[in-house]
């Protein structure tokens, strides 16, 4: 959902309906809903399920492939419920959707849990599901050990991996905006996909062949690794009941458990290797942070708005920041993140907070946020330095 410390990758939320209208969650009827789409300014129809409706008649629609569809009244031309309930595409119909999207250079690689849709070549794409695999079982684990209740995904999850560094930049400056050009990677919110790209063809020409071969290359730039599984992280806590797609939910969070996550690993052969490592890379950037210019109100502007994120000069000292509070909040008031992140997972969709809010529902979690402050700071100071 985000590049390792540049702007955010979602795309744009249309709100459908007006600030505070009576959103209404509709069952799981299996519909057909056509409209006219403002990119083409053509009409389409999509067949899935409408998770939200507000009260001006604009939708909110899940299709089969599990991408989210915002359809204002004046995008709406019909809609006419269908025979059967909704069900997602399991993984063929999953990689055909895919496929059909993508052309003919394009394959399909399926694992458990995954459809990759791939340019890359099969070594490298089987290499990154099993990369998605170990992921999603030590996510998974982690968390109901410390007492969430998660659940595997309910559908396969999509990924998209391009050949080349190029041809992924070009994709991800229509899909996501040119601010993504540059990364090794995203999650979309919307589409509910990982984008990503070969980083061995970009290291040493030829795609690869082994898993011996990807490895060895990788090991010159495990920070990219450490991108794969920060946005893989956020596609599995989208998918196993942790976050919900367009609720509102606290960016520092967000990009907060993909960084608890995400740690860089030189001594393992993929560049990753577990959940919950300390992350040197934000560390270092936190320390330097707190030295040159965090203010006394830091903590607290991160939890109520998303300012820092948006801007150039603050964005990487927030993610820095986001990664120190989680870590902080998970090793120490483990029991008090496990209640947050539940009250969290049952937030409705399309419902945003205002920032009193936002720090009341930190405030009901974790106590006062100035009391917080003084056990964060000298926890954090604490950590490399035994």
């Amino acid at each position: 959902m985000s590049t390792r410390s540049g702007p955010l990758s979602l795309i744009a939320v249309v709100m459908i309906g007006a600030a505070h209208a009576n959103l209404a969650q509709s069952a799981d009827e299996l519909v057909r809903v056509t409209l006219t789409d403002k990119a083409t300014e053509e009409d389409r129809s999509i067949e899935g399920r409408i998770l939200v409706e507000a009260a001006d008649g604009g939708l909110l629609v899940e299709d089969r492939s599990r991408e989210l569809w915002t359809v204002t009244p004046d995008q709406l031309l019909s809609r006419e419920t269908l025979a059967g309930e909704f069900q997602p595409f399991g993984g063929e119909e999953l990689g055909r959707h895919l496929l059909a999207q993508h052309g003919d250079e394009f394959t399909l690689v399926e694992t458990e849990h995954y459809a990759i849709c791939t340019s890359a070549g099969a070594a490298y794409s089987e290499w990154v599901g099993k990369l998605f695999e170990r992921l999603q079982r030590a996510f998974l684990d982690t968390w109901q050990r410390a007492g969430l209740e998660l659940h595997e995904p309910q559908a396969p999850l999509p990924a998209i991996v391009f050949r080349t560094k190029q041809e992924y930049a070009e994709f991800a400056a229509r899909d996501a905006g040119p601010q993504l050009a540059d990364a090794a990677g995203y999650y979309s919110i919307r589409t509910n996909r990982i984008v990503l790209y070969d980083l061995t063809s970009e290291a040493g020409g030829a795609s690869s062949r082994s898993a011996n071969e990807i490895e060895r290359r990788l090991r010159a730039s495990p920070e990219n690794v450490a991108t794969i599984v920060h946005e893989a992280t956020h596609q599995i806590a989208f998918n196993c009941g942790m976050h919900t797609r367009y609720a509102d939910n606290p960016m520092w969070l967000l990009e907060g458990m993909a960084m608890y996550c995400e740690t860089p690993d030189l001594r393992s052969g993929s560049g990753w290797k577990a959940i919950g490592k300390l992350n040197l890379p934000r560390l270092n950037r936190f320390r330097r942070f707190s030295e040159a210019s965090r203010r006394d109100d830091s903590l607290l502007s991160l939890i109520v708005n998303e300012d820092r994120f948006r801007d150039p000069e603050s964005v990487a000292d927030a993610y820095a920041e986001s990664w120190a509070l989680t870590y902080f909040l998970i090793r120490n008031r483990r029991e008090e993140m496990v209640a947050y992140l539940k009250a969290l997972s049952s937030k409705p969709r399309l419902r945003w907070d205002s920032a009193e809010d936002r720090r009341q529902e930190f405030v009901d979690a974790f106590g006062n946020v100035s009391d917080l402050e003084e056990d964060f700071v000298r926890f954090i100071r604490r950590q490399g330095r035994r």
